[in-house]
């Protein structure tokens, strides 16, 4: 729709004297087009209508210099101007939508941490602060709160219908001081271990290198390091009689669900250190085994890699938690 054919529709829904008011400041080459484009309008449709007028105040609101018009002073115009009902939607749907973008920040918060929060407010403000949540978020925070106040909670938010600008308002003012609530709790904790572990088994270059030069500066350090390292991607760091040894002592039930999902590659790395039958027999297994969900393999996998750092403990085999070089 081009915006001549909007500025015909916004000055028809003005009714006659506002129209009029606004033709005055026009020129005469503008006028004679408006004029003859609302001369041939024969029907505007509701979408027709919902999208100029949302384009209208969005502009309104970047290029007036006004902060923004407020929910009463756009419902009495809107009012006037398309009735009461599609008023009231489109602005429901202006002002939903833009507390549902300031809300997302949410979407980064763990769900603990928002019912901690939520369990110091009014019953009205979590239920008015759930149901701008993600579905999945809100089910997450739900279960994390008295059990006894789940009903209520529900009740309350099946029960809303419009939420006034002064609730607004009190929303906005209410996810400001969650961020502070959230902020203060979490501060900046880091596990500067853990935090390097992760950086050392992503690391393409030497890890026998960093493990060696990490050592000569602090060995608690860097065996706290190495004890953190135990990924199932160092699996494929194992010789082929490590491996064989490690798919023969642990259970096949397990290495098929831990293997489901995992890059081919590493896939026949495992399987090539069986022989070749019970080999074909695993990936006929996980090509039957139909889709799992993601936390079932990291658990098998966590297991799995538990059993091995036991195994290492007894010395019962020797495990590689890098890439080590050899001579020979």
């Amino acid at each position: 729709m081009s915006e001549l054919d909007q500025a015909a529709i916004l000055l028809l829904s003005m009714g006659e004297d506002n129209a009029a008011n606004v033709i005055r400041r026009l020129g005469r080459t503008e006028v004679q087009a408006l004029s003859e484009r609302m001369a041939k309008i024969a029907h505007v449709s509701q979408e027709d209508m919902t999208q100029t007028l949302s384009h209208f105040f969005d502009s309104y609101r970047i290029e007036s210099g006004v902060s923004g018009a407020s929910r009463r002073y756009l419902e009495k115009a809107l009012d006037k101007a398309v009735g009461r009902k599609l008023a009231r939607g489109m602005l429901d749907d202006i002002y939903g939508n833009s507390l549902v973008d300031e809300i997302r920040r949410l979407e980064w918060i763990p769900a603990e941490l928002i019912a901690r929060f939520l369990e110091q407010e009014h019953s009205q403000m979590q239920a008015l602060m759930l149901a701008f949540l993600p579905p999945e978020q809100s089910s997450a925070v739900i279960s994390l709160l008295p059990k006894e106040r789940h009903e209520d909670l529900l009740f309350r938010i099946a029960g809303l219908r419009e939420v006034s600008e002064h609730v607004i308002d009190d929303l906005r003012f209410t996810l400001e001081r969650c961020i502070e609530f959230v902020g203060n709790q979490s501060g900046a904790r880091l596990n500067g271990v853990e935090k390097v572990a992760e950086i050392v088994n992503r690391y393409n270059g030497n890890k026998a290198e960093i493990i060696t030069m990490l050592k000569q500066h602090d060995t608690e350090t860097a065996n706290a390091i190495e004890e953190r390292m135990f990924d199932f991607d160092t699996l494929q760091h194992q010789t082929e009689e490590v491996r064989a040894e490690l798919m023969n002592e642990i259970s096949d039930e397990l290495w098929i669900v831990a293997l489901k999902g995992a890059k081919p590659e590493f896939i026949s790395a495992m399987l090539s250190s069986l022989p070749k039958r019970l080999a074909q027999v695993y990936q006929q297994q996980l090509n039957n085994l139909a889709p799992q969900p993601v936390r079932k393999v990291e658990a098998a996998r966590f297991e799995i890699m538990q059993l091995i750092r036991r195994m290492m403990a007894d010395g019962a085999i020797d495990y590689r938690l890098y890439a080590e070089e050899v001579m020979g």
